[in-house]
């Protein structure tokens, strides 16, 4: 065998080596995202990556990556590109990633969002309406149409009192956890558009300060006085009750005709 044959075989040994001290001994079976949209429209996300191991040892192997890589998001992406955030356009804050094994092992991503997930429509003194920001889920959009991919869920839940507006597409399952409305999509499902709007209605402050009120009423000179003047009027009027009463049951007497056997 010539040199250069000798030079050929060993780089194509080296590659096959390399390829296999890189390749990924996981699968991801699950992939959820657990969007909590707040009052103001915002938004904080958890993103679950739940995994498959052909083998015990792959599962060690897996382990022991993930003490190297520890928090650094950067790097496992580069690990594997799906472990990356899914929502926001490069808005994503206060990212944490961690590994976790037991009954399930998954990979977490939990993080918020510089900018509100949600645009804020029309206002008035009872509700504001919102609607979601198509652009926050890019991810998600292929060849003109919005795509949830299989083994994909997301779920958004809305802030306490909202209420769905219109048609939510892609299609998706609603439900109700307490005072929440919360929306959820199910891969495989597709749209040509993504929409998803909701009303949420304001907390109507009291006219009266109830707390001001007793605070005049029973700690100043003013509401005291207000108190007794209150208590004289009743007085007065209990007083004058029986009289009324007699002049009323005298004017009935008196006008009434007595019909005699």
């Amino acid at each position: 065998m010539h040199g250069k044959e000798k030079l050929a075989l060993i780089l194509l040994m080296a590659l096959m080596l390399c390829g296999a001290a890189f390749a990924q001994t996981h699968t991801v079976y699950l992939h959820s995202i657990d969007i909590q949209v707040t009052n103001d429209g915002g938004a904080t996300i958890v993103e679950r990556f739940f995994l498959n191991f052909p083998t015990e040892g792959d599962k060690v192997s897996f382990r022991e990556t993930s003490s190297v890589l520890g928090t650094n998001m950067e790097e496992w992406k580069t690990f594997d590109p799906l472990f990356a955030p899914s929502i926001g356009s490069n808005n994503q804050t206060n990212g944490r990633i961690s590994y976790n094994e037991g009954e399930q092992n998954y990979l977490e991503i939990s993080y918020g969002l510089s900018e509100s997930l949600m645009a804020k429509g029309k206002e008035t003194a009872m509700m504001i309406e919102y609607g979601i920001k198509q652009n926050f889920l890019d991810n998600f959009y292929q060849s003109g149409l919005w795509v949830i991919p299989d083994n994909t869920k997301i779920e958004i839940t809305l802030p306490p009192g909202a209420e769905i507006s219109g048609t939510v597409e892609p299609e998706a399952v609603t439900s109700i956890a307490g005072s929440k409305r919360i929306v959820s999509w199910n891969g495989y499902k597709s749209a040509n558009k993504l929409t998803l709007n909701y009303v949420l209605w304001k907390k109507i402050t009291p006219a009266v300060d109830l707390n001001a009120m007793f605070a005049w009423l029973f700690r100043t000179i003013e509401g005291l006085a207000f108190i007794a003047i209150v208590i004289v009027i009743i007085l007065v009027v209990v007083w004058k009750r029986k009289k009324i009463i007699a002049k009323v049951e005298g004017f009935v007497e008196n006008n009434s005709l007595i019909e005699e056997e």
